[in-house]
């Protein structure tokens, strides 16, 4: 009997004691939770130095030619390395936020001058978005950091081994950027780098057209263009696509999937190439200029229905062989929704 009463004494000790402890783990649970709403801190805590260099001028130092570049895979795809204290500011304009941008944020600096200039700041990081939210201005120490092109667009990052073989300028590794990235006050988001550079209009349609506008000066850049999407046409809205990749036998042959509606969506699974996106054609509204509209598959956009008849498309605008947008958000097309 006295076993018995001692052992349920132990019993009573260790649940009270595990009582106890969990008490406490859920005080620490609450005083991180809710001792405020911001991520921890994973930039510099201490100032990256003044900015000395516009990112026009460190686009034409780094991007504007591969003759100048220490590391060349083709004239599309250089890069060198940055060992002097440049530093830059910018907004940050666009975020990973919906999962159509991969390891991105677009940097926007618009100068007392009126230059208006955008470079990307590659991060190897899936969750961009918690530490630069949009309106976020930061600094970047270029020391350290590799500079130039990946398919013609200016960038910030350092060499990645891709899964193809080639050295190309990828994202900087996340620990980074607690030595070379400042955030400077708080975001906001009625800064002036956050109105797009409006290209929906006839102006807008021939200065895409004009091939001294296809080049490191004007890419990247925030932009919204207007015009409707091939695929939904009336002609094409009821022709389903296949898809092709063969390194994806499984979907080969196999119909593009369609909304609950019986509509075309962004980017249906089956037409992806491998880099798991899904290109649309959006045709200006004079018809002579088509831009390539890239969506990830398996986001939330990539299942919304395609607008079938003419819409404002806002995002990031680059150049490669030919014009391509890059949405942020699905507010980016339908900002009814936010």
């Amino acid at each position: 009997m006295n076993k018995i009463i001692y052992s349920l004494g132990i019993v009573a000790t260790l649940v009270a004691t595990a009582l106890a402890l969990t008490a406490c783990e859920e005080n620490d649970f609450d005083k991180i939770g809710t001792s405020s709403n911001t991520p921890p801190k994973v930039t510099s805590p201490v100032s990256v130095g003044d900015v000395n260099a516009t990112i026009l001028e460190v686009k034409e130092r780094y991007c504007s030619s591969s003759a100048t570049a220490t590391h060349k895979r083709n004239d599309k795809n250089f890069y060198s390395r940055c060992d002097e204290d440049l530093v830059i500011t910018g907004v940050v304009v666009a975020n990973d936020i919906s999962g159509n941008l991969y390891q991105t944020l677009l940097l926007r600096n618009i100068e007392p001058t009126g230059e208006d200039q955008c470079i990307i700041l590659g991060v190897k990081n899936t969750c961009l978005y918690p530490y630069f939210p949009l309106g976020q201005r930061i600094k970047v120490n270029l020391k350290g950091l590799w500079l130039g092109v990946y398919s013609l667009v200016p960038r910030i990052g350092q060499p990645t081994l891709s899964s193809y073989g080639n050295m190309n300028l990828g994202p900087m590794l996340f620990e980074l950027l607690r030595t070379n990235v400042e955030l400077v006050g708080a975001p906001d988001l009625s800064a002036p780098e956050l109105r797009p550079v409006d290209l929906t209009g006839v102006a807008g349609d021939e200065w895409l057209r004009s091939d001294t506008n296809r080049k490191y000066y004007y890419t990247p850049r925030l932009a919204t263009i207007g015009g409707s999407i091939r695929e939904v046409s009336v002609a094409n809205r009821n022709t389903l696509e296949y898809g092709s990749e063969t390194d994806f036998p499984e979907l080969y042959g196999k119909p593009e999937s369609l909304s609950p509606n019986g509509k075309k969506i962004f980017a249906p699974y089956e037409l992806h190439d491998k880099g798991f996106s899904v290109d649309r054609t959006i045709e200006l509204y004079s018809n002579n200029t088509v831009v390539n509209l890239r969506t990830s598959t398996k986001i939330e956009l990539s299942y919304k229905e395609l607008p079938e008849d003419g819409h404002n498309y806002t995002g990031i605008l680059t150049y490669y062989d030919n014009w391509q947008m890059q949405l942020r958000d699905i507010n980016d097309v339908y900002p009814h929704l936010q």
